[in-house]
């Protein structure tokens, strides 16, 4: 399959499948998206970041912010908000950190429901 048809079904399978998990549960979602794309004989690497993009996609449908591709570096990301018209900038170490923290909390919430 050709990258825009997996992406395609990667945003298919999420909004039908999405109301079945709770917002901590996103990496659970993903997860069962990653292993369906798998399906196509595609790596493990590949699908999972068509999913995450699929994600990102289907996320945005829902607000108006939007990431600045052309004043974003690989160490600097740029999200703008036109309808409050606020920029907000967010280092890669500022993100590696949010990403350390829902990685625990994901963690913490799978150790209390077993």
């Amino acid at each position: 399959m050709a990258h825009s048809t997996l992406h395609t079904a990667a945003i298919s399978y999420l909004l039908a499948h999405q109301g079945e998990h709770l917002h901590p549960d996103r990496h659970r979602l993903v997860g069962r998206c990653t292993d369906h794309l798998m399906e196509s004989g595609i790596s493990r690497d590949t699908a999972t970041t068509i999913s995450l993009q699929a994600l990102g996609e289907v996320q945005a449908r829902a607000t108006s912010a939007h990431v600045d591709m052309t004043r974003s570096t690989s160490y600097a990301v740029f999200v703008v908000d036109p309808v409050s018209r606020k920029t907000v900038c967010f280092t890669a170490a500022d993100l590696a950190r949010y990403g350390a923290e829902q990685a625990e909390m994901t963690a913490a919430s799978a150790s209390t429901k077993h």
